[in-house]
This record gives structure tokens, C-alpha cells and sequence, in this order.
């Protein structure tokens, strides 16, 4: 209840005099980190720490605020383009409060990473905050020669060949605010540093709302092309035997809707688009791992209101599966993530990385 009521303040919902002492206070807490962020770039940017080249090509695909932009279906799609032109590719991920590289286990290892092996079993997925060290074990033990950087613009201390940076149509700027005030993770100014901006969720804004995002990157950025992207439904998985059924099952279905991801709002627009009747929409915080009593109370929940089927989303069905159900009908759905305008600007980033030569 807590996160929730912090969360309506920053997205302005909640409002009057404790509301506005609430937004006063955090204000103040973003001096600091502001300080420490400013301090760090000009080091990196002075070469007092040094950044580290390795001798491969590396992509970097992150945001610039937090929760639910689409960076890691990108990063699925975008390690699928090159697996496609015949690069040998591993993905870098920080993870989250974890640091295992072992492609075995999944302890320590959040639930974007989980989604991530899953999708790309043939695809190395490192995880740990010392990404160049991870970077090395990459090229030395599994031949990589293009690395993804997951979740990098802020990442410094690995030089990149290419920084694609997600911005979530449904909250572009993050309120314009630096973390805990709002949802930037670093001022606006330094999207300077992108090469290649995706906008995602873009079916689920007005078109005025676009061209506003187009209007601020340019004014920001002007050097940096423009994607629209979509986050696309592909399939439902069945989490008892793995059997799929198409998106469109979901049509006049009563569904029970669970998630515990940053974006909830986009998963409901997903379902309501597929014409699914939700009698129930739980929602969890970003990265929550569920117990087997919060399922349990949503699969009885579910059978009093005679609901079809529980359907979630994949970074969910990572974290459930485990539990081994089999009394409940519960469904994972699939996104993917599409590029609707722009596709010739992504093509043209990805093969200049691809086709220049790596240096020191």
C-alpha cells in the first residue's frame, strides 16, 4: 500500500497539502544523488576512470527512467536481428540484487533475465555487476563477438558501439523529475549521448502525444533517428503441459489478470485489446516474487468468480512455474516487441556496428 500511495503521488493523482510535503521532501533527497551522478559523469568523462574497450562489438539498450519502458523485449528482438546476420552474441545483464553468471542456475538472477534465457536458450546470458569482467568470460569461454549490453545507458565503464535508449510513450520523461521525486534515472540533457532512440507502447498513445515525444527528443538530440514501436501478443502458454493456444482464445474469456511488472497498465490494455472480459486485475510491484499463499489466494479467488483461467504475463510465469501448480488454470501471455515505424533507421545502426572496425 505503501509503494502504491508513493506511486500516485509521483504521477500526480494524489494531491493536497500532504501530497505536496510528500513531493517537497523527496525533492530534497534528489540533490544529492544528483551530486553523486554529476561526479561520476565528469570522471568518466575526464578519463579519471577509465573506460574499458573490449575487443568485440557491444550494443547497449536501456532507459532513461524507471519500470516498464520495454527494454528487455528489445533486447530479445534485437539479439534475435543478430543472431539472424550471423553474430556469435551474449547478453550482459546487471540483474537485479544478484550476480551469478552461471547459465544453469537461476538463483540470484531477477525475473527479466529469467524471461530473457527462456526465450533465448541459445543465447549466453551473463549476470553480474562487473560487466566487463563478465564481457571477457562472454568472448573467452563462449566465443562472442557482439555483445548486449541490458540496461546500460548508465553503465559507464564498458565503451559501447551503439546506445539505443527506450522511452516509454506512456510516461516519456518521468515526470521530468530526478529518482525519488520521479522517475528519471538521470537528467534529460544526457539523452545527448543515445544514437538511436525506440519509443515504445505507442499504440496505446494519441498521436499528439507522439509527435510531443519526437518534438522533445529532437530538441534534445537532434542527431538521433526515431523508432515507433508496439508491444505485440504472440501466443499463450499453458503453464500445467506447455500447450499454446492463439491470442485470440482470450475473446469473451472471463479472465482473472495478475502481474508484478512496471508497466501494469500495458498488460491490461493488452488483454482488454484481445477483447478478454477482466472480472479481476491484481497487481503486484515490479520484480515481486509471489509465495505459494498469495497464489493460493488468487486461485481460490479466481474460482469464486468463475473465471476462466489466470493469465499473466512471462516475467510472471518464470516465478510461478516453479511452484509446480496443478489445480488452476493459469496462462502466460507472450509479447513481443514490433518496430512499426522507423525499422530502416534500427537496420542501418545495427549493421554500421556490425560492419565497422573495432579499435582501442
Amino acid at each position: 500500500m505503501i509503494k502504491e500511495y508513493y506511486l500516485s503521488i509521483l504521477s500526480g493523482q494524489q494531491r493536497g497539502f500532504i501530497s505536496t510535503i510528500i513531493k517537497s521532501a523527496l525533492s530534497i533527497f534528489t540533490y544529492p544523488y544528483l551530486a553523486v551522478l554529476n561526479t561520476r559523469n565528469i570522471l568518466y568523462k575526464n578519463g579519471i576512470i577509465k573506460s574499458i574497450r573490449l575487443p568485440v562489438k557491444i550494443i547497449s539498450i536501456g532507459n532513461i527512467t524507471t519500470g516498464g519502458t520495454g527494454k528487455t523485449p528489445l533486447v530479445e528482438f534485437t539479439a534475435k536481428y543478430l543472431n539472424e546476420m550471423g553474430e556469435k552474441v551474449a547478453i550482459l545483464s546487471r540483474g537485479y540484487g544478484g550476480n551469478n553468471s552461471s547459465q544453469e542456475s537461476n538463483d540470484n538472477v531477477n525475473d527479466e533475465c529469467l524471461t530473457l534465457r527462456e526465450n533465448l536458450q541459445d543465447v549466453p546470458l551473463l549476470v553480474g555487476k562487473d560487466r566487463a569482467r563478465k564481457g571477457e568470460k562472454a568472448i573467452r569461454d563462449y566465443a562472442a563477438d557482439c555483445l548486449i549490453l541490458d540496461d546500460g545507458f548508465q553503465h559507464l565503464k564498458l565503451k559501447r558501439d551503439l546506445d539505443i535508449v527506450v522511452i516509454n510513450s506512456l510516461n516519456p520523461f518521468g515526470g521530468e523529475n530526478l529518482i525519488p521525486r520521479g522517475n528519471l534515472r538521470e537528467p534529460l540533457k544526457n539523452l545527448v549521448r543515445a544514437d538511436l532512440f525506440v519509443i515504445s507502447h505507442c499504440n496505446q498513445s494519441n498521436e499528439q502525444t507522439i509527435k510531443s515525444i519526437y518534438t522533445r527528443l529532437n530538441q534534445i538530440n537532434p542527431h538521433a533517428p526515431v523508432c515507433e514501436s508496439v508491444h505485440r501478443p504472440v501466443y499463450i502458454e499453458n503453464i500445467t503441459d506447455g500447450s499454446t493456444l492463439e491470442p485470440e482464445w482470450l475473446k469473451g474469456k472471463m479472465i482473472y489478470g495478475l502481474s508484478a511488472i512496471g508497466n501494469p497498465e500495458s498488460f491490461a490494455f493488452t488483454l482488454n485489446k484481445l477483447e478478454a472480459v477482466l472480472i479481476r486485475y491484481r497487481v503486484f510491484s515490479d520484480h515481486h516474487v509471489y509465495t505459494k499463499e498469495e497464489i493460493g489466494d488468487v486461485i481460490s479467488e479466481t474460482k469464486s468468480l468463475g473465471a476462466d483461467a489466470i493469465v499473466v504475463t512471462q516475467k510472471d510465469i518464470v516465478k510461478i512455474r516453479k511452484m509446480n501448480i496443478k489445480d488452476a488454470n493459469i496462462l502466460s501471455l507472450k509479447i513481443e516487441i514490433q518496430i512499426t515505424k522507423g525499422i530502416e533507421f534500427y537496420e542501418e545502426a545495427i549493421n554500421k556496428v556490425l560492419n565497422m572496425e573495432q579499435s582501442n
